[in-house]
This record gives C-alpha cells, structure tokens and sequence, in this order.
C-alpha cells in the first residue's frame, strides 16, 4: 500500500514539474514575442506613467501615436489629476459652483497645458525670455502701456505727455548671449511727443488681436483716437470736460472714467460729443475694465460698479472692498472670477455673476511700519494662470485657482512700475523711471 502511494507521488510530482515547465516556456515566450509596451499595458498603468509626463507633449505628440492613446488622453480625469497636482487643496476653478458650468464644460486639458507652459517659461526665464530696458525715449513717467496683435505692437504713454508706437520685434538685444540688456539708442515706429496736452494716464484698443485704433485717455479731458494705419496720426478728440483717467473700447463705443466721478460713452460715429453717461461712484474713477457687455468700474471711494451697456443700467454698484486706508487700482476679468487690485497688495476676489465681494488673499502682504507697501499695478489672468506686478518691482506669476498659489517671480530692474501688460507671451511694463521693460520669448529673434 505504501509502495502503490508512493508511486502516485512520484506520478504528481512529475506532472507538477512539467506544468511548471511549461508555463515557464510560455511565459518566456510571451515575453519574447510581447514585450510589455504603451499599446498593451493597462489603461490605469497607461495614466500612472503619463502623470509624469509633459502635459504639451502629450497633447502635442503622444496623442497622435494612435487611436489607442488619443483615446486614452482624451479622460479629463488625466488631466484633473495633473492641476491638482500643483494647486495642492485650493479650489480649482477658484469658484466652482458658478451657474456658467451647468452650460459649459472646462477645458481641463487645455488648462492644464497651458499651467504648464506658463510655469517652465516663468521659472527659466533666463532661458527662454530675453529682459530689454528701453531708456531715453520718454523723458517722464511712463504711465501706461498697451500690447495689441499678438504681441507685436507696444504703445506706450506718459507725463512727458508723448506717445510711442513700438514694433516688438525691432527691439533686439545688443549680443544675443546676454540675458538681460538696456538700450539707450531703441527707436520707436513712431512718437508723439505733443499727443496730449497732459498726462497720458490710459490706452486701449479698438481690437487688441488686431488693432486699427488705440485710444489715449488724457489729464488734458480728453480721449484721443490714433490710427496705425496712417502713420499713427491722431483722426478724433473726444471732449470729457474732465480729466479723463481711464478708457475702454467695445465695438464702436468708448468709455472713459473720469476724475469728476462719471463714465462717459462716445459712438465713435457720432462725432466727439459724449452720447450718454453714468456716475456710479462717489470718486474718481481709477480703472475701466469691459467684459463682453458689461464694464466694471472701481474708485477712489473703494467701490467697484457694474454697467451693463446694453441694457443701458448699473447692474450693481456701491460693492465695498473691505479696506482700511486703501484703495483699489486694477481690475481683472474672466468668466470664472473677477479681481480687484488695492494699493496695499492685496487682491479682492469678486462673484462674476452675483456681484458680491467674496474673499481677500495678501499677494505682498504688509510689510513692517517702516516701509511702503506693495501697490498691486496690473493683474492678468487667463483660466489657469494669473500675472501680478507691484509697483516695487516684482511681478509674480501664479496658478489661477483659490487662494492663488504662485509658482515664479522676476525682479524688474527699476521700481515704480506703474502699469503691465501681457499678450502672446510677451510681456511690458512703464515705470516712473522713463523706462518700459520687456521680456520678450527667445524663439521670437530666431529668425532674425
């Protein structure tokens, strides 16, 4: 009996060795013939591996290897995953129970490229950005600063109470091995030096992708119209009977804001007398800024207002902004958030549909008794990044979610800047040193 079970275990035995020697030649063999790739590894080891990828280059170029990887790049939960990533446990969009997203959906992928963009640009700016400090153009103040058609035409407009017209382009570093550069010999396309008879404190365009037009609002009360197809001759005035502090254009309308409380509205097919006008603040108005139909207005009296042009009516007005011995500067507005600049480094986060003041976040916070505060000057914002320049001398670059988190800053080489402006990666700003200063993308001099 112990031989006939000794036997049927030699038996097992021997079967057991051959199953395990030939799942090892089949194991051996796929791995031969079906080395482990992009095209057969399961979807979630797929995702695991492009999290650490490049976001451009997996738009760019992964996605176009084949049916199975567009598919698979094609899950917003890629993407989603990749932006919080970087915003840690801020809230992205910064106000996410807007009633715009029961009618849109985020574009999750292409925010996320463009976070991405943005954050290797701006954290290697030495490689990929050329700084260029123009000098010895304005003699005064340059208090304002305009980019139009993609970045290729500045305006710039100060207390000398000249205007230049500057093709980007011929702004070129002296050797191009050097990152940072000044010039003292730039010259402008064009320049006014008696475009107004006062301070030039605004610019706007007709169209900032293709602009024909720029207005220039004036202490002089006035707005002017200059035409850059003729040579940027001044073709209308625009008389405000106040100082004129603020414009914006939409359509064939121009708004300014002036120093005597009201917006004024010009058709610009009407000739130069005002059409109508509004007074929505108790002070001077500081800053315009037109979204689609509407124009938000702040002021001296720390209120922002609402009017909606169409319907010809404030939508709201007297909305405080919760400061203490400060004022708002700038306005800055996209379909997922509305932002007020003060004069202390703080931004004011705004509901873009209710009008109401939501949230406060310190971008400089406030420095000790004996130094000023940071003046928050311009802030730019698109959906996943935001832009934000102080009037000391630094311009942070943040991701637009809430609170915003900054991922890189520059230093400009004057302080005082006194206005930003940014468009198709290029980006400009005034100073009370007579100076703009770019910077300007690398790639742009690689023909030249």
């Amino acid at each position: 009996m112990c031989d006939m079970l000794q036997s049927v275990k030699g038996q097992l035995n021997e079967i057991e060795n051959d199953l395990i020697t030939a799942e090892k030649e089949v194991c051996e063999d796929y791995m031969e013939n079906y080395e482990p790739t992009l095209l057969n590894m399961p979807v979630e080891i797929v995702l695991n591996i492009c999290s650490f990828l490049d976001p451009h280059f997996l738009r760019a170029t992964l996605s176009k290897v084949c049916r199975r990887l567009e598919d698979i790049l094609a899950d917003d939960h890629l993407w989603k995953n990749w932006i919080h990533s970087k915003i840690n446990t801020c809230a992205f969009p910064p106000l996410p129970y807007l009633k715009l997203w029961d009618d849109i959906d985020l574009d999750w992928e292409e925010v996320c490229v463009e976070m991405d963009v943005e954050r290797k640009r701006w954290s290697n700016v030495k490689e990929t950005m050329q700084h260029i400090v123009v000098k010895d153009v304005h003699f005064a103040s340059v208090d304002t600063v305009l980019l139009v058609n993609k970045g290729e035409i500045c305006i710039s407009g100060g207390r000398d109470r000249g205007m230049a017209l500057w093709n980007v382009q011929d702004i070129k570093p002296q050797h191009f091995y050097e990152n940072s550069t000044t010039l003292t010999d730039a010259k402008p396309r064009q320049i006014k030096y008696d475009a107004h008879s006062g301070w030039v404190w605004d610019l706007a365009p007709d169209n900032i992708n293709s602009a024909s037009i720029i207005y220039s609002a004036s202490w002089d009360n006035t707005v002017k119209a200059w035409d850059l197809q003729t040579g940027f001759e001044c073709v209308e005035t625009f008389q405000c009977g106040m100082s004129a502090l603020s414009v914006v254009s939409i359509d064939k309308t121009v708004m300014a804001g002036l120093y005597s409380k009201k917006v004024l509205s010009f058709d610009t097919r009407a000739g130069s007398a005002p059409v109508s006008y509004y007074k929505p603040h108790r002070g001077p108005v500081l800053a315009l800024y037109a979204y689609n139909n509407m124009v938000a207005s702040v002021s001296e009296d720390k209120t922002l207002a609402i009017w909606d042009r169409v319907a010809g009516k404030l939508l709201a007005h007297d909305v405080k902004i919760p400061t203490d011995k400060v004022y708002p500067v700038c306005i800055s507005w996209c379909p997922t958030a509305l932002y007020i600049g003060d004069s202390k480094g703080s931004l004011h986060l705004i509901d873009p549909e209710k009008y109401v003041y939501l949230k406060t976040h310190e971008i400089w916070p406030e420095p000790p008794i004996i130094r000023p505060s940071s003046k928050i000057t311009s802030c730019y914002q698109n959906q996943g990044t935001m832009v934000v320049c102080s009037d000391r001398g630094e311009i942070k670059f943040l991701y637009n979610c809430y609170p915003p988190q900054e991922f890189s800053s520059v230093k400009t080489s004057t302080c005082d800047v006194t206005q930003l402006r940014y468009l198709d990666d290029v980006l400009v700003i005034g100073t009370c040193d007579s100076a703009l200063e770019f910077w300007i993308p690398s790639e742009r001099y690689q023909d030249t």
